[in-house]
This record gives structure tokens, sequence and C-alpha cells, in this order.
């Protein structure tokens, strides 16, 4: 394991080595190549580090994965993309935790203060229910000292699960989706010019060969 583990880092190594060579400069200009370059220049820190945490971080090798598989490419490159619109609907969700949050101090902080005792523990208990983990449990808890209590728990699960993290589901999905027209339309655009190019040859052919019949 040993050997083999030194193997795939000097592969890693001479397969940037040569891209390096071939692309020079230009080599940077993209995104993945520096993605590679970061990936197998921490395996070599790693390798010849003698401490163990920093060892850890040859595991970060299987990230080249994502570089190898083009669909993956895709997905990752969705993903980064997706972050502004992620972002600005997690803040959205924060804001209607808290309120919901105030809400449930308020009402059952006296009752149940390990729950709702003030706005951070409610905030995470409110967190823990939105995930769908355990929520029944801490709905029948709050529902013995107050019967009502369902009416504000099936509110904050139709607003801040059924809803609020569906978009999180529709704007990677949309992403995704953008990337993956971007990519047919970048492959459609270098097939043109291909065709374009393969058109002009043939039409200096064709005159190379017409030319000495005349």
């Amino acid at each position: 394991f040993v050997l083999l583990d030194r193997a795939i880092i000097y592969a890693f190594t001479i397969e940037v080595g040569l891209r390096l060579y071939a692309h020079r400069r230009e080599y940077f200009n993209n995104g993945w190549n520096v993605f590679d370059f970061v990936i197998v220049l921490v395996s070599l820190i790693a390798a010849s580090s003698g401490l163990a945490a920093i060892r850890a971080f040859r595991v970060l090798r299987v990230l080249r994965v994502v570089t190898v598989i083009p669909r993956m490419r895709v997905v990752v490159s969705g993903l980064l993309g997706a972050i502004p619109g992620i972002a600005s609907v997690g803040v959205l969700v924060v804001i209607i935790i808290y309120v919901f949050a105030v809400i449930a101090a308020n009402l059952y902080g006296a009752a149940h203060p390990d729950l709702f005792g003030d706005v951070f523990a409610s905030m995470y208990t409110l967190f823990q229910v939105m995930t769908l983990e355990g929520w029944p449990d801490v709905a029948d808890a709050v529902r013995e000292t107050h019967p009502r209590s369902w009416v504000f728990f099936v509110s904050f699960l139709l607003v801040g699960t059924f809803t609020m993290l569906n978009l999180f589901i529709a704007i990677v999905v949309r992403a995704v989706e953008e990337e993956q027209d971007t990519q047919i339309n970048l492959l459609l655009e270098q097939n043109r010019a291909m065709q374009g190019e393969l058109a002009e040859i043939r039409a200096v052919l064709a005159r190379l060969e017409g030319g000495p019949r005349r």
C-alpha cells in the first residue's frame, strides 16, 4: 500500500509536470488545472510530512475524480454557480427560523426551557424540526402543555421545510441545467468552427487539385 501510494503521487506529479511543460502559463488559465495542481501539491506536502494530521490530507487525491469525469465537472460547476442563490435562500431561512424562534420562546419557553428557553435554544430546536429529525418528539412534548401547539409546528414545517428547503433543490437543479446548456452550446460552437475549418481545407485542396489540370 505504501508503494502504491507513492506510485500514485508520482504519476499525478508527472502528469501535472507534463501539462505545465506543454501549456506553460496557459495551464493556470483553466480552473480545473488549478484544482489539479493544488490537489497534487497538497498530496506531495502530506506525503513528505511526518505529522499525522497533515498526512491525512492525502485523501484529497480522491477529488481528482471530479476532474477526470466530465459529468462530475458539470455537477460541480453547477453547484458553484448556485452558491449566490443558495446564500440568498439561506439568509431567508435564517430569518424565518429567527421569527418562529422568538414566537416559540414567548409561547413555550416557560413550560419547556430546555427546548425554547431562549431565542438561541429555540432556533436550534426549530432547526432540528426543520430537518424532520425527531420533530414528532418535540411536538408531542410541547402538546402536553399546549394542546394547540400543532398549529405552530404545522405552519413552521409548511413554510420552513416543504417550501424553503425545496428552493435549495430547485436552485441547484436549475444551475446544473444551465451548466449543461452552456457545455452543449460550447460543443456546438466548437463543432461549427471545425466544420468551417474543414470546409476551408476542402476548398484549398480542390483548388490545388484543379490547378495542374488547367
